[in-house]
C-alpha cells in the first residue's frame, strides 16, 4: 500500500487533487490505516491517471463520476458525445481564429461573429430571384409579416441562401430563427440547430434598410462543417434586430 504522497508521485498528481477527487467520489482510498491516514493501492495508480487526463480533456467532475459507473455500451455512447462536442469546440475555435486574423486595426469590422448557446429553430422558406445583389431581400419582410401573423415570434434577424441556379434565376430560402415546438405554414422547412457560432459580413448601403450579410456559420446550415465559405451572391440577410 502507498501513501498518499507516494501514490501522488507515482500518478504525477499533486496530493490535493487526489483530496479532490475522493470528495467528489471519483477516486477513494483503497483503506485508511490505523492513524487514519489514506492508504492507495498501486493498482489505483491507472485509475487516478485516467480521471487527470478526462478532467485535461475538458469532461466535467459528473459526467467522469457518471462514465466510471456505467458498463461498457453507455460509456462509448458518452464517449462519442464527448467527441462531438470536442469537435465542435475545435471547430468554433477555428472560426474565431479566421476572424481575428481578418480584423484590420485601422477601420471598423464588416465581419462580425454571432453565437448562439442553446438549441435553435430556423424556419425556411423556398424563394426565387434573379441573379445579383442584393438577392431575396425583397422576401425577407413578407415571410416575416407571415409568421408573425400566425403567432409565432421570430427570435433574431432573418437569413437568406442560395442553393442553386436554374435557367438564369437564383433558387433560394429565407429563413428565421424562431421557438421551438411551434407549428410552421405550409411548405415550409424546419431545420434543428445545435448551440452554432457563425459570421456575418456587413454590406448594408444604409442604415435604415434592411441589412444585407454574407454568413458562413458552424456548424452549417447543412449541418456539413466548414469554415468561411462566401456566397457570390451575399446570399444572407438579416432584417429587424438581434
Amino acid at each position: 500500500m502507498l501513501t498518499i504522497s507516494q501514490f501522488a508521485d507515482r500518478c504525477g498528481l499533486a496530493p490535493s487533487a487526489l483530496r479532490f477527487y475522493e470528495r467528489k467520489g471519483l477516486l477513494l482510498p483503497s483503506a485508511r490505516r490505523a492513524n487514519g491516514y489514506r492508504a492507495y493501492s498501486p493498482g489505483q495508480v491507472g485509475e487516478a491517471r485516467f480521471i487527470s487526463s478526462l478532467r485535461a480533456a475538458g469532461i466535467s467532475l459528473s459526467a467522469i463520476r457518471e462514465f466510471l459507473r456505467k458498463d461498457a455500451r453507455t460509456r462509448e455512447t458518452m464517449l462519442t458525445s464527448w467527441r462531438q462536442d470536442l469537435s465542435a469546440r475545435l471547430l468554433s475555435l477555428q472560426l474565431a481564429d479566421q476572424y481575428l486574423r481578418g480584423l484590420g486595426a485601422s477601420s471598423g469590422p464588416r465581419v462580425h461573429l454571432e453565437h448562439w448557446a442553446e438549441p435553435s429553430v430556423l424556419a425556411w422558406f423556398p424563394v426565387t430571384a434573379p441573379p445579383g445583389p442584393p438577392a431575396f431581400r425583397a422576401a425577407v419582410p413578407g415571410w416575416k409579416k407571415e409568421l408573425e401573423r400566425r403567432g409565432i415570434p421570430v427570435l433574431t434577424s432573418g437569413y437568406v441562401r442560395t442553393l442553386d441556379v436554374v435557367d438564369g434565376q437564383l433558387l433560394g430560402e429565407v429563413g428565421f430563427r424562431i421557438k421551438p415546438r411551434r407549428r410552421l405554414p405550409p411548405g415550409s422547412r424546419r431545420q434543428e440547430m445545435t448551440p452554432t457560432l457563425f459570421a456575418t459580413l456587413e454590406c448594408a448601403v444604409r442604415d435604415d434598410q434592411p441589412r444585407t450579410v454574407c454568413s458562413a456559420s458552424w456548424p452549417s446550415w447543412d449541418s456539413v462543417p466548414m469554415g468561411f465559405t462566401w456566397s457570390a451572391t451575399c446570399p444572407v440577410s438579416p432584417t429587424g434586430t438581434s
